[in-house]
């Protein structure tokens, strides 16, 4: 019954435009990566081998890049499974051609003041406002430590200038005898 099920699954199509780009884009660049190992740069690395068997140097490239080639593309198979990528953008695709359909019905009009700008202003607004909070009461813990520090120099200027007065006094006698 299994089997049957999944048969049945691998025979279906996948008709999401998104999908079947991603699929694309993943094959031209797994393409472009496998492009890239040369049977010039082979031979290069193992030049005695270049030399004394090129047939099956230039089939161990081929068997290389069939190797990398169809590993890559299970990885990518397996990812897009997991993810359940042809079901989603597959869902993505049926959102985007409803939403069309709307629009060109006129059910709905999209709401001007909700453009992506707003959001992000909006957002960004919120965030400097917890900032500033923040900030604000960092201000005021600075201003209590600097009224500390304030009224512990006037002390302390203080004492200087009663130490300052006795030395005077001090020194006034001394010169005074």
């Amino acid at each position: 019954m299994e089997n049957s099920e999944l048969i049945v699954n691998e025979t279906q199509t996948v008709d999401s435009v998104r999908y079947h780009k991603l699929l694309s884009v993943l094959d031209r660049s797994l393409s472009a990566v496998v492009d890239t190992f040369k049977l010039d740069d082979l031979r290069i690395v193992f030049p005695d081998l270049a030399r004394e068997i090129p047939g099956k140097l230039a089939d161990s490239h081929e068997q290389i890049s069939s190797y990398i080639r169809n590993s890559a593309n299970s990885d990518f198979q397996a990812i897009l499974m997991q993810y359940e990528m042809s079901d989603k953008l597959a869902s993505l695709d049926t959102l985007v051609k409803e939403a069309a359909e709307r629009m060109l019905a006129s059910e709905e009009r999209p709401i001007p003041s909700l453009s992506p700008e707003s959001i992000n202003r909006n957002r960004s607004a919120a965030i400097k406002r917890a900032e500033l909070t923040r900030l604000k009461a960092q201000l005021e813990l600075v201003k209590d430590e600097n009224a500390q520090y304030l009224a512990e120099l006037s002390k302390q200027r203080a004492t200087l200038r009663t130490e300052h007065e006795r030395l005077e006094k001090t020194i006034s006698l001394v010169d005074s005898y």
